[in-house]
């Protein structure tokens, strides 16, 4: 009896964690925690395997806010550079929606928090660019080296919003601004906590996602993260 409930359980994590990753790829791969935070600060390159060179650009003051239904003819701002630079992505891919694009980046953003609390590293590679994902994994091992366990727990992600996007050629970036509230905690092997605690916080960062929009690999990888001023 004890076998065939262990089964089911076996069973059951699996239908889960292949939901989460069909969650994933038709979201942001379609056409396409926290110590304090997930290593930071990475200069902006192009994406391994992707032609071209990004440079920096100010931030947008205007954003697509998460969950607008409004065409993006229709937004107070579609005359703004980065109005302007979402429609000549979506002229090269047509598949690319703002939206949409925006509900798979958070679905990342989250997946991404979590692995790297729980130091999953094949979930980690699937959505990082080779650069990010080094200095990740060599935060993960600084972490294993000294016996210590993370947890991380999302409590809400508050908001996504587009700030930024450029276009070099067919080489695009896009930088999303995340408000989350979560509770992150590092305990050493003592089970002692030396980072983090128990009480929410919010965090506030800006992640930016790259892709060669004629690159037959379909996913916007994360080149960059930092934190919102």
């Amino acid at each position: 009896m004890d076998n065939g409930f262990q089964f089911l359980d076996i069973i059951l994590l699996a239908a889960v964690a292949g939901f989460i990753f069909l969650r994933l790829r038709s979201v942001l791969g379609r056409r396409m925690g926290h110590e304090q935070s997930p290593p930071e600060e990475k200069a902006r390159r192009p994406v391994e395997g992707h032609k071209g060179d990004f440079e920096d650009k100010p931030v947008e003051d205007n954003v697509v806010l998460l969950g607008d239904k409004t065409g993006a003819d229709a937004s107070p701002f579609h005359d703004t550079p980065l109005m302007r630079t979402l429609g000549d992505i979506r002229r090269i891919d047509k598949t690319f929606d703002q939206r949409t694009f925006v509900e798979g980046a958070q679905a990342a953003y989250e997946a991404i928090v979590v692995a790297f609390a729980r130091g999953d590293r094949e979930t980690l590679k699937v959505l990082l660019s080779e650069t990010v994902y080094e200095n990740f994994e060599n935060s993960i091992q600084d972490r294993e080296d000294r016996n210590e366990i993370m947890s991380t727990d999302i409590v809400a992600v508050h908001s996504a919003e587009i700030t930024d996007a450029i276009l070099e050629g067919k080489d695009a970036e896009i930088t999303i601004r995340f408000e989350a509230e979560m509770i992150s905690m590092t305990k050493n092997e003592e089970g002692i906590v030396v980072a983090g605690d128990p009480q929410p916080h919010t965090v506030q960062e800006l992640w930016t996602f790259a892709r060669n929009l004629k690159s037959r690999n379909p996913n916007w990888l994360l080149i960059t993260t930092r934190r919102a001023d």
